[in-house]
């Protein structure tokens, strides 16, 4: 009999502990499931809202996207604009030139005109222009002969043209007259435009150009002649600038294209 009471006290005191070792499993597993909470809710507070792969990542970036896409049709319409007003201000600027050197011709031809004292003969050399013309032996010269303002009677002129310049390396000089086949004689008033095209010989290096002018005596008018000659590169750097401006029209349009 005792040893069964001796069993059984044993029995009861193993039991006790067993029990108080399960509770505080227990309260372990309580405070390990909410420290994993807590530690879980920190995560996500610290952690990116969405990921990309995520239909919330997905949205936010698309937005953006929207977003950029605004962005960069504002940006193009705005290029759009300053490259529309480039364009109308380098035409305007063409016409400007254009009309400026228009009117200073104008100008200078009025001025010879009115001239009472410059030349006695009655006639004056108001200019000569010179342009290339399709191929580079080709030219385009125009004569511009004016009558003083104190003469109002029409006046005889006979006009030669030389073509001073070099071929083969030597001294040359051409007559305009045999080379168009045409006298240059003429009789005006007030003024005189004469045209003419003409082809250089192969080898001709054109440099200068001399113009003389003879004016027959009559009642009013003092004959006489009046020569003036003119430097071929200047004459042709007013042609050069005209098409330089157009080329840089042109590349203007070509880019922005």
């Amino acid at each position: 009999m005792l040893n069964y009471h001796r069993w059984l006290d044993r029995l009861q005191v193993l039991e006790r502990k067993n029990r108080t070792s399960s509770i505080y499993l227990i309260g372990l597993m309580l405070v390990c499931f909410l420290l994993g909470a807590v530690s879980f809710n920190l995560w996500l507070s610290f952690a990116p809202e969405a990921t990309p792969n995520s239909a919330s990542g997905k949205r936010k970036l698309l937005q953006q996207l929207e977003t950029q896409a605004q962005v960069l049709a504002s940006r193009n319409l705005a290029l759009n604009i300053a490259d529309n007003a480039n364009k109308e201000m380098q035409q305007m600027f063409s016409q400007q030139l254009s009309t400026q050197k228009a009117l200073e011709k104008e100008l200078a031809f009025y001025r010879s005109i009115m001239v009472t004292d410059a030349d006695v003969e009655g006639v004056a050399i108001h200019g000569v222009e010179l342009a290339q013309g399709l191929s580079p032996d080709q030219y385009q010269l125009r004569l511009i002969l004016t009558q003083l303002q104190k003469h109002q009677v029409k006046v005889k002129t006979s006009t030669t043209v030389l073509l001073l310049g070099t071929q083969n390396d030597q001294p040359a000089e051409l007559s305009l007259s045999k080379l168009i086949d045409k006298k240059l004689d003429f009789e005006f008033n007030y003024f005189q435009i004469m045209d003419n095209n003409f082809v250089l010989p192969s080898g001709f290096n054109l440099q200068r150009i001399m113009v003389k002018v003879k004016v027959a005596a009559s009642r009013g008018v003092k004959g006489g002649e009046i020569e003036q000659v003119f430097n071929v590169p200047e004459l042709l750097m007013g042609e050069k600038e005209l098409r330089v401006i157009l080329e840089q029209n042109s590349q203007v349009k070509d880019n922005s294209q």
